[in-house]
This record gives C-alpha cells, sequence and structure tokens, in this order.
C-alpha cells in the first residue's frame, strides 16, 4: 500500500482510538503502546521531537530583547527631534549648549564637522559651532574623518578655539560612524545628524544611558592610542 493510502488509514483508525480513550494520556499510552506510526513515528521522530521541545524551553526562558530607551531608565533620558528649517537648527543648538552646560572639557565625534554645507554660509556655520560650546569649555578634543575638511572652516575652528583659550586636540580616523558629544566624561549625547545637517533632515539627540556612555568612552580612549593629534583642526 502506498504510504499516503497507509498514513490515512492510520489516521482513521487514530482518531477512533482516541475516540475511545479516556482521555489525553490514555489516548497517547495506547497509540504508543500499538506503535502506531510506524514507521512515521519512530525513534528518529520521538528524538526530533524532543529536541523542538527542548529548544522551544530555551526560547521561553531567554529574556526578551528590549530597547532601553523603552525601559524605566529611558524615562529620564533627554531627546529632541530636530525638523527641519532654521528655527529647528537654533533650536536643536539651544538644546546641546543647554546639554553642555557648565561643560569643561568635550569629545566631539562628527565625521564631517568640519564640512559645512550650501544651506548655511562658512561665517553662519562657524557662528553655530560657537554657540554651542559653553564659555566655560577649556578644552575639545575632535575626531573628524580624514580628507573631509573645508581649509575655511577648518581655520575658523581653529581660531575660535585659540580667541577663546580653549586646548584643540584634533584627531582623523576612519573608524566612527555615528555622532556623538561627551561631556567631562559624565554625559554623551548621540546627535542623529552631523553638526553640519541640523535643521536640514529631522533627527533625533538623545542623552547615552550611563552603560552605553562607559562603553562608548572606552572606545575612543583606544582609538585615541592608535591615532595622531593635531593642535589646529
Amino acid at each position: 500500500m502506498p504510504r499516503k493510502e497507509l498514513l490515512i488509514e492510520h489516521l482513521k483508525e487514530l482518531i477512533s482510538i482516541v475516540e475511545r480513550s479516556d482521555g489525553d494520556h490514555d489516548a497517547l499510552r495506547r497509540i504508543r503502546r500499538e506503535g502506531f506510526f510506524y514507521p512515521f513515528w519512530d525513534e528518529e521522530f520521538e528524538y526530533r521531537l524532543h529536541r523542538l521541545d527542548q529548544k522551544v524551553d530555551a526560547l521561553l526562558e531567554r529574556p526578551a530583547p528590549s530597547c532601553r530607551m523603552a525601559s524605566e531608565e529611558g524615562n529620564h533620558v533627554l531627546q529632541l527631534m530636530t525638523g527641519v528649517g532654521t528655527a529647528a537648527r537654533t533650536e536643536a543648538i539651544d538644546y546641546m549648549r543647554s546639554g553642555f552646560s557648565g561643560a569643561k572639557q568635550l569629545v566631539i565625534c562628527d565625521p564631517y564637522f568640519l564640512l559645512s554645507n550650501s544651506k548655511n554660509s562658512k561665517t553662519d556655520y562657524l557662528t553655530g559651532i560657537d554657540a554651542v560650546i559653553p564659555k566655560t569649555v577649556k578644552a575639545i578634543e575632535l575626531y573628524v574623518k580624514p580628507r573631509k575638511r573645508d581649509a575655511e572652516v577648518a581655520a575658523g575652528f581653529t581660531k575660535l578655539c585659540q580667541d577663546r583659550d580653549i586646548k584643540l586636540n584634533c584627531r582623523k580616523t576612519e573608524e566612527l560612524h555615528d555622532r556623538v558629544w561627551i561631556v567631562d566624561s559624565t554625559r554623551a549625547f548621540v546627535v542623529g545628524a552631523s553638526f553640519n545637517g541640523l535643521g536640514n533632515k529631522c533627527a533625533f539627540i538623545l542623552e547615552l544611558p550611563e552603560e552605553d556612555r562607559r562603553n562608548f568612552i572606552k572606545e575612543v580612549g583606544l582609538l585615541r592610542e592608535r591615532t595622531t593629534r593635531s593642535k589646529s583642526a
């Protein structure tokens, strides 16, 4: 008899046994005792079912992945979504300056920080940089991409630091992607757009939770050891 027809016959008999049984355990006991699904239900089949049970149990016991921003901790994380336009850029700069208030040192990780864009003149761009850096800042460490530099912007930023007596260390690297501003090693903000892109597209500015901040600062420390510094941008 073909396997398909044999399986149909077995299924009919199975239904009959289940109907005559006194419950689930009694039905399973009868089915196994009579070797009902042989050759469909052999030791290999039972072994595979057992393995599947184990995997399901393990998945049920595994902690569900979650976003820290959605947790109770995330309720205390400052965040701002910037819009598009001049007013949105001004709001973002004000928000960042407020978050950096009282800072003595800034670490700026922004690959395109030394590039302006067509929507802002280079003078306006430098004015924005001057506005976002608190007057209390005495040292800036800047991480940018190599060869992503507007000479006029770089010279203007270097002069800004000199005029305000800010010690500047500039490092070039290809190993950073996200835009992060670290404030005195005690706070850090992820800025969704490069500073030159604020107001051009919608983006979030989020303060990093403590564990992420510590891990990021650790990676920046390792990167510091692998890069050379320049006292000008």
